[in-house]
């Protein structure tokens, strides 16, 4: 979307200046009773009628299959211990047993476990990436307490791969004494998000019983405690499910001779009896599918959102926090910000939602404005982007993910207010009433602010003399709204997912001033747009080892520039003198509407090959249709450039094969790409009327990913692209203003190579450490620039470039959790390569206007269970340095005459307190950004808002 004001000055400044580890249990295991509570082996529970009671736990013994690569279990057991099918890669275990211990399919990549149970004790399949549990479960016990399958015994790894969490605390879970009163039995689903030090971290009711069983599983679960689920002997974080029971006790039927129980482990026939029409699903997931991702051998990072949603700021600031990433404004919130991701700017990055293009998402003000709490993590591509999302971009993509849905009824809101008049609202809520079949959601926005923070800026005085002045920004309000609907079905027969989304947004923005904010202010310039558009996905298992998902899209913008005024405003914001000719950006008034129309597609067929090669084919197509009206025209004989319907289509085809080599220690990934861009026109001529100016290209561009494991903890990555970006709509058809057309603009080329090497968490005594370094090269030509001066402007191919630069990150936890440092900086050297044309002049030179060198640190104490038993203080801080840098280019004049942004330190500190009851989860954060008011600059001239607090509560249920 071109968005005139801050965004074009933007683009003519570049033209002009181009929980604590749990200790293992000593000696013999303590066996868990139902209740949770431990106790000797062969102890047996005390019972009264019509009281809780706990059922005897049995000495546990094991049955256990372990391959490599993969496995499949049929271990009838009879006894009350452990039985578990692990693997290196996969793994299908089927168990029927007889008696109350945990019954597990582990794997090192993914299981799937069907576990027929005779009991109560918890069946679980725990894996490495992810697992699905389904153990029908009969319960023959004739008396039994209130029983929990959060009891766990040791479960033994097969090869050390993978090791579930076992529980070992001696928390009680007590029977509500108004339902026990009254009568009443229940049972409750629980779902328990576990740390890699075995801490309760969350807790969430799946399945209810009512609120007096549900809160009193739910606080006691909050004091459970485990020793971590373990990957090839890496403690994770994991998720498990957890069926818990409470039942008083009734009258024992004729007592059923219990089976012996057998001095050396033994196999016994399985059980005939037929278990009762109850399924208890479980999952178990190690370091989560974001690590997976992180850990292949795409060339991703992963942002997790999860804790920037309590805070103040906004994406940009998130985004901007990370290494490799700058996000500089023009302004605060809603203005025009600059993106950058390894020294590759703007356009040349791409950016998506759940895969779907930003902008054709109901976000055109750009991803620095996104509402950060309706986003769950970041995906962040350098340079090298999967075949997977259609793209053509050059320096690599943006992903955001939506939070996955739950089962039940979810929802969440967050309020925002504090300096600058400004407010920001979320909303967002959920239905899935089961795991598979329909579910629906729908989230909302709104955005206002006045922006009135003070800048420092020269006016002139009685005598026409300019003396420096501090005054508040009087002309920069911006105003969003927003929100979608999506309903869908899965596990159809004819469709895994079928899903229809619907969204429409709007956002007006107020313009003071040109980028450098010199000369004379904007009073009344204003700029908009207004989004609506709807989206249908369907994905399917074909076969075994085929699979599809295509998506289908339609959006429509419209885009308004008012710039009218008859009036000169001082820096006060007072009329002063009326216009010679309307209009305060160019020299003639502008009303104008852009409108433009999307229809877009994006096919991925995927392939399993063998146990470790996958072969995928994607093909995105998008056409966009544009025109528009300018009303008000410098001559009424003047045509109207915006008028003509123009078009854009574009074709990206992928081919991606995928292996993995030596037991997964190596992940090759090969691509190409081909890229097929038509582009439709008409030109006005001077002679009168208009000419067709049409413009056709083909290209084919392609690359390589590989991950190589040093060691269990440290792996390499390499990557390589020969990246390729077709023209946007705004470089090819202009604006029809400042703007114009350049049908003949040529695609933008880049070599583009990743070399990094980076840890999983390495857990020590002395607490859990972190890091990455990546360097990176970027070799780019026929890079896209706006260029010209006074009304002449248009986008052109105008220079090459050479980007080399390193980066890295470290981060440290203490052994408690209590606390958590996290630090990275960037170091790159962009580098004019161009020997001939407009910066010929400037061969070798550093890029102007462009920071080189900057970093980010972070601090954050972790204070829980201080006032309630389910609450955290989070007390936090955060520092941005970013070094000096030129405006232009560092070879014209001396260095005491050169315009510069000097360095900047800026920091911010606030604290976050969050409580749980039930389901319910409430924060409060107050903030204060920029605690010294530095003067901060994103771009020559401009000043960005100095200190500010912000109070921020956020609700989830």
């Amino acid at each position: 979307m071109f968005s005139p004001g801050p965004s074009l000055a933007l683009l003519l400044s570049v033209a002009a200046a181009p929980p604590p580890a749990a200790p293992p249990s000593p000696g013999t295991a303590p066996q868990v009773t139902h209740d949770g509570s431990v106790g000797p082996a062969h102890e047996a529970g005390q019972a009264t009628a019509g009281t809780p009671r706990a059922e005897p736990a049995h000495a546990p013994s094991s049955a256990t299959t372990a391959t490599g690569d993969s496995a499949s279990d049929d271990a009838p057991a009879h006894d009350d211990g452990p039985h578990a099918a692990a693997t290196g890669d996969s793994a299908t275990s089927s168990v029927p047993a007889h008696g109350d211990g945990p019954h597990a399919a582990a794997t090192g990549d993914s299981a799937t476990s069907s576990v027929p149970a005779h009991g109560d004790g918890p069946h679980a399949a725990a894996t490495g990436d992810s697992a699905t549990s389904s153990a029908p479960a009969h319960d023959d016990a004739p008396h039994a307490a209130a029983t929990s399958d959060s009891a766990t015994s040791s479960a033994p790894a097969a090869n050390g791969d993978v090791q579930l969490p076992v529980r070992i605390d001696a928390v009680e879970v007590p029977y509500p004494e108004a339902e026990h009163s009254a009568g009443r039995e229940g049972e409750v689903l629980l779902r328990l998000t576990l740390d890699e030090h075995g801490t309760v971290t969350d807790s969430e009711v799946v399945r209810s019983a009512g609120p007096a069983f549900d809160e009193a599983l739910r606080t006691a679960s909050r004091s459970f405690r485990f020793e971590p689920a373990r990957v090839k002997g890496e403690a994770v974080a994991c998720q498990i499910e957890l069926l818990h029971t409470f039942k008083l006790d009734t009258p024992a039927p004729v007592p059923v001779e219990a089976p012996a129980v057998a001095e050396t482990p033994a196999t016994p026939e399985p059980s005939t009896t037929e278990p009762q029409d109850k399924r208890l699903e479980t999952t178990v997931s190690g370091r989560s599918e974001a690590e997976r991702h992180r850990q292949s051998a795409e060339a991703v990072k992963i942002i997790s959102i999860r804790r920037a949603q309590a805070r103040s700021g906004d994406l940009g600031q998130v985004l901007a926090s990370q290494e490799g990433v700058e996000v500089r404004r023009s302004g605060g919130l809603g203005s025009s910000a600059m993106f950058a991701l390894n020294g590759l700017t703007d356009d040349q990055i791409r950016f998506f939602l759940d895969g779907v293009p930003l902008d054709l998402s109901g976000y055109p003000f750009g991803i620095a404005n996104v509402p950060v709490n309706l986003v769950d993590s970041v995906q962040l591509y350098r340079g090298v982007v999967p075949i997977r999302y259609g793209a053509d971009a050059l320096g690599g993509a943006v992903n955001l993910t939506s939070a996955p849905l739950e089962t039940g009824a979810h929802g969440a809101a967050s309020l925002q207010g504090g300096a600058f008049g400004t407010f920001r609202l979320t909303l967002g809520g959920s239905y899935k009433p089961a795991e598979q079949g329909f579910y629906a959601r729908a989230h909302f926005f709104a955005d206002t602010t006045d922006n009135d923070y003070s800048v420092d800026t020269e006016v002139a005085d009685e005598r026409g003399s300019l003396r420096p002045v501090t005054v508040k920004r009087f002309h920069d309000g911006y105003d969003a709204l927003g929100g979608g609907l999506e309903a869908g079905y899965t596990g159809l027969s004819w469709a895994d997912r079928i899903v229809v989304r619907a969204f429409g947004s709007t956002h007006d923005k107020e313009l003071q001033h040109n980028l450098v904010m010199r000369g004379t202010p904007y009073g009344e310039a204003t700029y908009g747009a207004d989004t609506l558009g709807a989206q249908v996905l369907y994905a399917k298992t074909l076969s075994e080892h085929t699979r599809l998902d295509v998506l289908a899209g339609y959006a429509w913008q419209a885009t308004e520039l008012v710039d009218v005024s008859e009036w000169v405003y001082d820096w006060f914001g007072n009329r002063v003198n009326p216009r010679q000719n309307p209009g305060e950006i160019g020299e003639t008034a502008t009303d104008q509407s852009i409108w433009q129309q999307s229809v877009y597609g994006r096919a991925n067929l995927g392939w399993d090959l063998g146990p470790t090669q996958t072969l995928r084919l994607s093909a995105a197509p998008t056409l966009t249709l544009r025109t528009g009206e300018q009303r008000r025209k410098v001559s009424p004989t003047d045509p109207d450039r915006l008028a003509p319907e123009r078009s854009l289509f574009t074709f990206v085809t992928g081919l991606e094969y995928e292996t993995h080599l030596f037991d997964d220690a190596l992940e090759v990934i090969l691509f190409g790409k081909d890229y097929v861009y038509r582009g439709r026109a008409q030109q006005p001529m001077e002679s009168g009327g208009w000419r067709a100016k049409d413009r056709n290209l083909h290209r084919l561009g392609g690359g390589a990913a590989l991950r190589l494991r040093l060691t269990g903890t440290f792996y390499a990555k390499a990557s390589y692209e020969r990246a390729t970006r077709m023209p946007r709509p705004d470089e090819v058809f202009g604006n029809g203003v400042l703007i114009l057309e350049n049908l003949d603009l040529a695609p933008e080329h880049s070599h583009n190579v990743n070399l990094g090497i980076a840890s999983a968490p390495l857990r020590t005594r002395l607490g859990s450490f972190r890091g990455e370094v990546n360097g990176f090269a970027r070799f780019a030509d026929d890079l896209i620039l706006l260029a010209g001066r006074d009304r002449d402007w248009s986008y052109q191919n105008v220079y090459a470039a050479r980007i080399l630069g390193v980066e890295g990150t470290v981060g440290w936890t203490s052994p408690t959790g209590l606390v958590s440092l996290d630090a990275n900086a960037t170091v790159q050297d962009p580098r004019n390569a161009s020997d001939q044309g407009t910066f010929g002049a400037f061969d070798g030179r550093r890029l102007p206007n462009r920071p080189w060198l900057f970093a980010n640190a972070t601090a954050r104490v972790s204070l829980k269970n201080l006032a309630l038993a389910d609450d955290e203080l989070a007390p936090f801080w955060s520092t941005r340095y970013v070094h000096g840098f030129f405006r232009n280019w560092e070879g014209l004049g001396t260095v005491e005459s050169k315009d510069t942004i000097d360095a900047q330190f800026v920091q911010a500190a606030g604290v976050g307190y969050r409580v749980r009851r039930g389901a319910l989860t409430v924060g409060l954060t107050a903030e204060l950004e920029n605690l010294t008011d530095a003067k901060v600059f994103d771009f020559f001239g401009v000043e960005r808002p100095g200190r500010a607090g912000w109070l921020k509560g956020t609700l989830e249920y």
